[in-house]
């Protein structure tokens, strides 16, 4: 399953589906490098973080805040 790292709420990482459904986990599930915003690939057993689409991501919505602020 595929989610995103939306927020880190005390002891417990909220993410988003690509349906648009809430999960919380455990921080601890999560590798110790991971941040808000990072696309996840969750098995079941582990999470890894998706670091193509993290950065796929982040440059599209640069682009669009570039777009939305220009003079």
């Amino acid at each position: 399953m595929r989610l995103t790292l939306s927020d880190f709420e005390g002891d417990l990482a909220i993410c988003e589906t690509d349906e648009r459904e809430t999960i919380t986990l455990p921080k601890s599930r999560l590798p110790r490098q991971a941040t808000i915003g990072d696309r996840l690939d969750w098995t079941g057993r582990s999470i890894r973080i998706l670091r193509d689409e993290t950065n796929a991501r982040k440059k599209e919505i640069t682009a669009l805040m570039d777009d939305l602020f220009e003079d």
